[in-house]
């Protein structure tokens, strides 16, 4: 293997890419999905205190009223809302030609609608005049056109000037259909970033795959594709696009296998020999406006996606934040008293940690209340798994384990950002070693911080997993939480936790 071979010049149309990519020293992306809903909420509140004074100065000669600026408040809120819920804060939805979007009438229409019916059910109507409502209607909307078509604008002109970095991706296929994606698709216009560039030479030729990383102008050579894996996973990469002809199915299955470990979302970009697609027949859209993605800004057909939104990862790890913060503290007193009954039980420290892999198989140490006598394992090479009737537990310990009280020290972890409430539980690394080549996308679920509670759990697939089948079913679990998040279903988990009686299931 070959690492951090600095090249002085682009000697290949790859690393042409990767100069012409690489923008100026301390980039930073733009906190466009903050800021734009900050100026949009002034400027409806703003525009809700024009419309009434205009309504009620000119057209009623009377002064205005003192309810709109709570009411711009208001609509400004739900606004927002609906918006960030419909991914209209992306940068490649703003940057689109049409910024202004039918969905964003469409929230706009819907919001004052549920501000009209939120008038009538507190029957406050005949306090607000209807007038003025049509008026902030009209105004507000242009508020949000101007505001929309600047930032598409701003956005553009820092895309081209390497200023504002929307997304950040690899591109994997022959160095020839890397670089004509890049180009044809004019990736640095829309600040979409290539970090990396992973080629697939000829099977005849050695090393088989380069990558290329961008920021540290470095050539990493490999004959097995999953020996970049490790590289790629310090790479802060966003989606993996496989410039690859469609012909080589066997190539794209091996590679998707392969990239699909990582926490990144998977496309698949039109084959170059359909070119004969791209004019659209009769009129018809062509095949790459079909492949474009709105959310990303890529065109390919999108073969997995990214597990949650950023705004549903803040929303989750706020949640993770109050909660555990919350726990600590009520719980305080009883975690004393299981660390002081742990100590007269058996000596040693009540609390130990253990190496696990957490998101993006990054390690993390966590933390349990000790059941076992003397220290357990740390090591992944001696790792045993704990059995019914396991005699290095003490009676505490067993207890403990039961009632699923040992897991509580994970609060910490929580608080610390290593893990979440919800999740796949973290599996010793020996188990990730020994499962990881029998089954088939394991490294998936590491797409997600690990959970002190998982879906997986509280369908009673806990305890010992000593065989493939056992952990196949753990893992398709794992899976479908992932697929399926939301935020009904972390709380829907957290119930499942207390109050059913399949996770307390194989509890030894």
């Amino acid at each position: 293997m070959k690492m951090g071979v600095t090249l002085r010049k682009p000697t290949n149309m790859t690393e042409v890419i990767s100069v012409a990519d690489k923008g100026e020293a301390g980039q930073e992306r733009l906190p466009v999905t903050l800021l734009l809903p900050l100026f949009e909420f002034c400027g409806l509140v703003l525009a809700s205190l024009f419309s009434d004074w205009l309504y009620h100065a000119l057209v009623l000669g009377e002064p205005a009223s003192d309810l709109w600026l709570g009411n711009g408040i208001v609509v400004a809120c739900m606004f927002i809302m609906l918006q960030s819920m419909s991914s209209g804060y992306r940068p490649a939805r703003l940057m689109a030609r049409t910024p202004f979007t039918t969905s964003m009438l469409r929230d706009w229409l819907l919001t004052l609608a549920l501000v009209l019916i939120l008038s009538f059910l507190s029957k406050s109507t005949a306090q607000q005049s209807r007038g003025a409502l049509l008026v902030f209607g009209v105004t507000g909307y242009l508020v949000l056109l101007i505001l929309r078509r600047l930032t598409a604008l701003l956005l553009s002109q820092a895309a081209k000037t390497a200023r504002f970095v929307a997304r950040q991706i690899v591109l994997v296929g022959s160095r020839k259909d890397v670089t004509d994606y890049f180009c044809e698709q004019k990736l640095w216009s829309r600040g979409i970033r290539v970090v990396a560039s992973l080629i697939i030479r000829s099977p005849s030729r050695e090393p088989r795959y380069e990558l290329w990383i961008n920021d540290s102008q470095s050539l990493c050579t490999f004959n097995e594709l999953s020996g970049a894996i490790p590289y790629l996973r310090r790479i802060p990469l966003e989606d993996v696009v496989l410039a690859l002809p469609w012909s080589k199915k066997e190539q794209i299955r091996s590679v998707l296998d392969t990239l699909g470990a990582l926490p990144a979302a998977l496309y698949l970009a039109p084959d170059p020999d359909m070119d004969f697609l791209t004019s659209g027949l009769g009129g018809q859209p062509g095949f790459s406006d079909i492949l474009n993605d709105p959310d990303s800004g890529l065109c390919g057909i999108r073969l997995a996606r990214r597990p949650m939104t950023p705004l549903s990862r803040l929303a989750k790890r706020l949640f993770d934040i109050v909660v555990s913060a919350t726990g600590l503290i009520v719980l305080s007193p009883l975690l004393l008293l299981i660390a002081i009954a742990i100590r007269l039980e058996s000596p040693g420290a009540p609390i130990f940690r253990q190496l696990r892999n957490g998101f993006n198989e990054r390690p993390f140490h966590i933390y349990k209340f000790r059941t076992m006598h003397g220290t357990p394992e740390k090591g992944t090479q001696s790792f045993r798994q704990t059995r019914r009737n396991d005699a290095r537990l003490t009676r505490v310990g067993a207890f403990l384990r039961r009632t699923n009280l040992d897991e509580l020290p994970q609060l910490l972890n929580v608080l610390a950002g290593s893990m979440s409430l919800v999740g796949p539980r973290p599996h010793a690394i020996a188990h990730n070693n020994e499962f990881m080549t029998r089954i088939a996308w394991y490294a998936s679920r590491h797409h997600v911080k690990p959970g002190i509670t998982g879906w997986a759990q509280v369908n009673g697939l806990r305890g010992a997993a000593n065989d493939t089948k056992t952990m196949q079913a753990r893992i398709e679990h794992d899976l479908q939480y992932i697929r399926n998040w939301s935020f009904a279903l972390d709380l829907k988990i957290l119930f499942f936790t207390f109050f059913s009686p399949k996770a307390f299931a194989n509890a030894f």
